[in-house]
């Protein structure tokens, strides 16, 4: 007697009883693996302009459960690790996102805090430039090289890269703290 020929689906459902339970945590890894991406990927085309803030949030919440906070987490991390002091364009764009998800009203202070420190990390900056500019120019003259052909470059010193590199340091914590409340922030506001 011959046996009954399967369906392919049929097949499929026997192998898939013969393979292990998931945990939950396997469950979770796996489902992050699917939508961490397509978070950053979100927060990417907005911060470039390619996603309009009237489209963002349908873009964040299509997706409900446990995919929805994956991908909402996502793009809140992104969006956070996206502020740079060097890149004021990209620090109005975050906070765009920020007030099109939360509203402008909660996002203020915020808003205000970074551009604060924005605009005194661009004055020391400024300041620093200056500084390392006259150096360059005492260094030059010392040397014996002058006149209105030499042009000095101080951002290829060695000195104005210490100073940058210190003026970063300093900020930097600043910085952090604002990039995890604004993570928390969107996360908190957009659940």
């Amino acid at each position: 007697m011959s046996k009954p020929i399967k369906s392919t689906l049929e097949l499929a459902m026997e192998k898939a009883a013969k393979l292990p339970e998931l945990t939950q945590e396997e469950i979770r890894e796996r489902l992050e693996k699917e939508y961490v991406p397509l978070g950053r990927a979100i927060a990417e085309r907005f911060l470039s302009g390619d996603l309009a803030e009237k489209r963002l949030q349908a873009e964040l919440f299509e997706r409900e459960g446990e995919p929805g906070e994956i991908v909402r987490k996502a793009f809140a991390e992104r969006m956070g690790q996206a502020i740079d002091l060097e890149d004021a364009e990209t620090i109005a764009r975050v906070l765009e996102g920020a007030e099109a998800l939360v509203g402008e009203g909660s996002s203020r202070e915020m808003a205000s805090r970074l551009e604060g420190m924005s605009r005194e990390y661009e004055r020391r900056k400024q300041r620093e430039l200056a500084a390392a500019e006259e150096s360059e120019n005492a260094r030059l003259r010392d040397l014996g090289i002058s006149g209105s052909a030499i042009r000095v470059n101080p951002r290829a010193s060695e000195g104005w890269r210490r100073k940058m590199v210190e003026l970063q340091r300093e900020f930097h914590p600043k910085l952090d703290e604002i990039r995890r409340e604004l993570t928390d922030h969107l996360l908190r506001d957009t659940d």
